[in-house]
């Protein structure tokens, strides 16, 4: 049994609506949520030559219900399906990350929290229209278990595949997504053929030991994955373009700049 189906009509109404409201909401750090994303990030931290990275903010991605319904449906699909298989995670939903390109500033400040329109910011792209499978392997030629949508639990192999796209940003971002993980096929060793998991598997989990350092999630199905959080953050080696000023004006005035 291959990947779940939930029909064409749910699969193309993710596409019909693209000028729907979606945007960022900002999450106080007593919220129990920023608490929950914020300890997933820093315990999934875990590459040693990289140095402990501060959070700058925490925002809750809101869409139309709409919006994700097809992405409901195939949960529930997936649980229906392993519960009656005898797999008691049923859809065994994870929160993983995902890192990307951004062009623009959403996630800077409180303020800037509507997705950009270029076509080229593929966070913003990500965020407004979701995940598309077909576009995988388009910034990244490599594609370890073949054509999929990949997640991580480690939060410092997500940040790898930030990039700026040399327009200069105070902070670095990363996505948190709901991904239905299913019942998932663990693999050591590289499977680049791969278009869809084996049959009676919803995804693919590559764990460290043989071809990986660190753990991977890949699942096939747009509608297996939609963006829920996303975190923008600075690493202590690399302060925000305001603290490198405020240093070097501290430096050649010998003198403590105020923040």
């Amino acid at each position: 049994m291959g990947i779940p189906q939930t029909g064409p009509a749910v699969r193309d109404s993710r596409r019909h609506t693209p000028k729907e409201s979606t945007r960022l909401i900002p999450l106080k750090t007593s919220n129990p949520k920023y608490q929950e994303i914020r300890a997933l990030f820093l315990k999934g931290w875990k590459h040693p030559e990289k140095d402990r990275p501060i959070i700058q903010g925490i925002y809750l991605i809101v869409y139309p219900s709409e919006r994700l319904e097809p992405y409901r449906k195939y949960r529930s699909h997936v649980e229906r399906l392993n519960l009656r298989s005898g797999f008691d995670k049923g859809s065994n939903e994870q929160l993983l990350f995902h890192g990307t390109t951004r062009l623009c500033a959403l996630g800077d400040s409180n303020r800037s929290i509507v997705p950009c329109s270029l076509s080229t910011c593929s966070l913003c792209c990500i965020i407004s229209k979701l995940y598309d499978v077909r576009k995988c392997g388009s910034k990244h030629k490599f594609r370890r278990f073949g054509t999929g949508l990949y997640t991580t639990s480690c939060s410092s192999k997500a940040d790898d595949y930030f990039h700026a796209g040399g327009k200069d940003s105070k902070y670095r971002t990363l996505l948190v997504n709901r991904v239905v993980v299913g019942k998932p096929c663990i693999r050591r060793y590289n499977a680049t053929n791969l278009t869809e998991p084996p049959p009676g598997h919803q995804s693919i989990i590559g764990v460290p030991g043989a071809d990986l350092n660190y753990e991977e999630t890949v699942v096939y199905d747009n509608n297996a994955i939609h963006p829920a959080f996303m975190i923008a953050y600075t690493n202590t080696s690399e302060p925000p373009l305001q603290s490198k000023a405020a240093t070097l004006l501290s430096t050649l005035f010998k003198t403590p700049v105020a923040s």
